[in-house]
């Protein structure tokens, strides 16, 4: 321990003593740092091209994947179909022979049955005829006393609940009626003052046109007549004036 500190102090008397006689100072090197971020800028522009390069065949190689995985599930989708349509004509098949099967024996035991069929019937018909014949008749006492008087108590109910609900809904449909004919009335008169309106404007327009044709044709009429009166009167005027002049003249002359 003695001798490293030693070492150190006899190091640091040297440098002391080179850096007095040479006259240059030495500080701490920064080629480290230089040479750490020349590393840094490589060591991103390498990652840069790995990753653009990965990423790429990434990308090529998922895609490739993914045309697999539709091909897959089509040719997965045609087996499948295939083997679905083995199975129903296969199965198809042995569920018609035993079909087939079946049908025989419930056709051959049918045939069994329908020949003491009619045997077990007769006997059973003519033990119940008897039997039922007489249920029959007395059914029918009870059953026409019975409907006698449930028919007079439905029917007069019947009646009651008919009139209520034909009253109410001859009231409702007389209440219709008379809105639906007043709704029509006044639907009607509305439009019989729309129209009249409209036609009595109309005609009274045409009248005002024609008027103030008229008005404006006598107008230059009456004038041409004025005109022509007015050419008259002055022409007679003329001569009247001539004529007097003419007989004052005359006069004149025979002083």
């Amino acid at each position: 321990m003695l001798k490293t500190v030693k070492g150190k102090v006899i190091a640091g008397t040297v440098a002391v003593t080179l850096f007095a006689g040479s006259g240059v100072a030495f500080g701490a090197s920064d080629a480290g740092t230089k040479i750490k971020a020349w590393y840094d800028v490589q060591f991103g522009k390498s990652s840069a091209t790995v990753e653009t390069n990965y990423t790429g065949y990434q990308k090529d190689k998922f895609e490739g994947f993914d045309q697999h995985v539709v091909s897959l599930k089509g040719d997965a989708t045609k087996k499948l179909n295939a083997e679905g349509a083995t199975q129903i004509n296969e199965k198809g098949n042995n569920i018609d022979t035993q079909k087939k099967e079946h049908i025989d024996a419930i056709n051959k035991e049918k045939a069994n049955i329908e020949g003491y069929m009619a045997t077990q019937f007769s006997k059973i018909s003519a033990d119940a005829s008897a039997k039922i014949n007489g249920a029959a008749d007395e059914a029918w006492k009870h059953a026409d006393a019975e409907m006698l008087k449930h028919t007079d108590a439905a029917g007069s109910e019947a009646r009651k609940v008919l009139k209520k609900e034909l009253d109410d809904k001859t009231a409702v449909a007389v209440g219709e009626l008379k809105k639906a004919i007043e709704d029509a009335k006044n639907k009607l008169q509305t439009e019989l003052d729309s129209n009249a309106t409209k036609t009595t404007k109309e005609l009274t327009g045409l009248i005002d046109t024609r008027i103030n044709g008229l008005i404006k044709d006598i107008n230059n009429r009456t004038n041409k007549h004025l005109a022509l009166q007015y050419g008259f009167i002055k022409n007679e005027a003329d001569k009247l004036e001539k004529n007097a002049k003419d007989e004052m003249k005359k006069i004149v002359d025979g002083i």
